[in-house]
């Protein structure tokens, strides 16, 4: 998970274990109410949730949400938004979203959460981060 400034510039990047098998929209599901929790206890305000999974970003977007897993942790995103005062989530290419599944690859290391943030970022994801901010920027 990373979170980036309004420029594209780092914030926070963490990665977390998850135990189990988790389907592809499972998983961006439990990414991303990860990564809003911890916006939210690093008092990130205004928050804007990208991703680059089309499934996540339409069921944030349905009015009624089906009684699952997804459907509660889908819940649980926008509620959290909402608190961080905002309440916006948006699809991304894949190419501008790259440094996300680079911490998600990277995790399988670690048995723990680790959270990096104060404008240093991971070094192995200092150029995913540029080449992300240019191909949003560009793209």
């Amino acid at each position: 998970m990373v979170v980036r400034g309004p420029n594209g510039q780092f914030l926070m990047a963490a990665s977390k274990r998850i135990p189990g098998r988790w389907s592809v929209e499972e998983a961006e599901t439990i990414a991303a109410e990860f990564g809003v929790q911890l916006a939210k206890q690093h008092h990130l305000m205004n928050p804007i949730l990208e991703t680059d999974s089309l499934g996540l970003v339409t069921k944030l977007h349905e009015a009624e949400l089906i009684e699952s897993e997804t459907g509660i942790r889908c819940r649980s995103i926008r509620r959290i938004l909402e608190d961080l005062g905002l309440n916006s989530w948006q699809h991304v290419r894949r190419e501008g979203n790259a440094a996300a599944h680079r911490m998600a690859q990277a995790e399988t290391r670690w048995n723990e959460q680790i959270v990096w943030f104060d404008n240093r970022p991971p070094p192995f994801l200092v150029n995913q981060l540029t080449l992300d901010a240019v191909t949003a920027y560009i793209g």
